[in-house]
């Protein structure tokens, strides 16, 4: 059965009421029961998923079988994580010897784009340790960083990161930056050593990872230097084990699987609610920038209008719109829309546990969006139930955030296969490569 068919299949008017969908994993506590979505509903997507095979396809996506069909290439990020694989081995060794070079500098400056600068900033953001200040530059415009041309840069370290080493934006900037006058102490971090080598880094500096690492999962090697740099080898390794962990779940039954019962929910709004929109609101500062990294892991991934196959998909739709932020600033933005807008989104509330504020006010905000206020005479001040998915967690730490992401990818992941589309290539986005060179030549 293919999955419109399947969709079709469904009585959109019978898909809500109660469930049990409380995953708990080491770190995250997920509570889907506030999606109002039933447990029969989720019972027949396991059934499908069955029929589908998605665990089995799943595994031999960890095992590195060729699943980017349009480029021809396994996709290897899940190797980064399982410490019985090569690569495992292999990308600790180069992150070592990276941090280690890195180690004699008082500044770095990171060049990068996309998930080569959405993932390290990321952990920036989130980790405080290590001795040196990390400047992250991202784009193509002078503006960004006309602050650093000309300056004193002999205790600066320069990381290029660009998994095809010819991204025009990286590339023009660190130009821009150094003048072509700082290469001696110039680091490439890429799946193209021979174009670094040719642009004139010392191999020695130069840090390779899998060409089936795609740049939104790019986060497990060694494009994650930063990690590295701010919790050292230890913190890098229980970040990738925690992810392991979530990937190897796929061995239990369906239906205790936190990432495919994420991606049910989010097929449910999608192709049955026409929840065209998914809203990701993180309650710690910490992660104020977690919504721009999962937009390009689900954007990139499944904005996608052919499936596996080449055949246009004209009867549902694929991926969503994913939006959101820092949720004590967007609560003074935004959250009249949520509360009462005609156009509900498919809603991700994410934070700690503590006594601080920001922890209140998401427990304030969750019991608002839960229980509405259904005795409100006024029709002006009425607030309907939102359906929603929280997921807590008692500290942010480097376990937490490999399962967090792991979760995210591999939801992202299990959408796909039910649609049938690759989640692994982004052709739209090259053909603007395309054209962009054509306006510099």
């Amino acid at each position: 059965m293919k999955f419109a068919d399947f969709i079709e299949s469904l009585d959109q008017n019978s898909i809500e009421g109660s469930n049990n969908l409380l995953h708990e994993t080491k770190n995250l506590v997920i509570d889907q029961r506030t999606t109002c979505l039933n447990q029969e509903t989720f019972k027949k997507f396991y059934d499908f998923g069955t029929e589908l095979s998605i665990f089995d396809k799943f595994a031999e996506l960890t095992e590195g079988v060729k699943a980017n069909t349009t480029e021809n290439r396994a996709v290897t990020h899940f190797q980064y994580r399982d410490k019985s694989s090569k690569l495992y081995e292999q990308s600790l060794t180069a992150i070592s010897k990276l941090a280690e070079h890195l180690s004699s500098f008082e500044k770095i400056i990171f060049f990068g784009i996309g998930g080569s600068y959405l993932g390290p900033k990321l952990m920036n953001d989130i980790f405080t340790g290590g001795k040196q200040e990390i400047i992250f530059i991202t784009g193509s415009d002078p503006e960004e960083y006309k602050f650093l041309v000309e300056k004193d840069h002999t205790n600066t370290a320069f990381i290029i990161a660009s998994k095809s080493f010819s991204t025009i934006e990286t590339l023009e900037s660190y130009q821009s930056v150094t003048g072509g006058k700082n290469l001696k102490q110039t680091f490439a971090i890429t799946a193209n050593v021979s174009s670094a080598i040719e642009y004139g880094i010392d191999e020695n500096q130069i840090f390779e990872f899998d060409k089936g690492v795609g740049g939104r999962f790019s986060i497990w090697s060694p494009i994650n230097i930063v990690l590295f740099l701010k919790l050292g080898i230890h913190g890098f390794e229980s970040f990738l084990e925690a992810g392991n962990e979530i990937d190897n779940s796929y061995k239990n039954e369906l239906a205790s699987n936190p990432a495919l019962s994420l991606a049910i929910q989010d097929l449910l709004m999608i192709n049955l609610l026409d929840m065209q929109t998914s809203l990701i609101l993180n309650y710690d500062y910490k992660l104020r920038n977690f919504a721009s990294y999962v937009q390009q892991l689900d954007m990139e991934s499944l904005g996608k209008t052919v499936d596996i196959e080449g055949n246009t998909i004209k009867d549902h739709q694929t991926g969503s719109i994913v939006w959101g932020g820092y949720a004590p600033r967007s609560q003074h933005s935004f959250f009249q829309h949520l509360y009462q807008g005609s156009t509900p989104a498919n809603t991700y509330i994410i934070g700690s546990k503590s006594k601080n504020l920001n922890a209140k006010q998401m427990t304030g905000q969750i019991k608002s969006l839960k229980e509405g206020n259904f005795n409100e005479k006024d029709p002006h001040k009425l607030v309907n139930i939102r359906k929603f998915t929280s997921i807590s967690f008692d500290e942010i730490s480097p376990e937490t955030l490999g399962e967090l992401i792991a979760i995210w990818e591999n939801k992202t992941i299990f959408k796909s296969m039910f649609w049938n589309i690759n989640p692994f290539d982004q052709w739209g986005v090259e053909l603007g490569k395309i054209n962009t060179l054509k306006e510099i030549e």
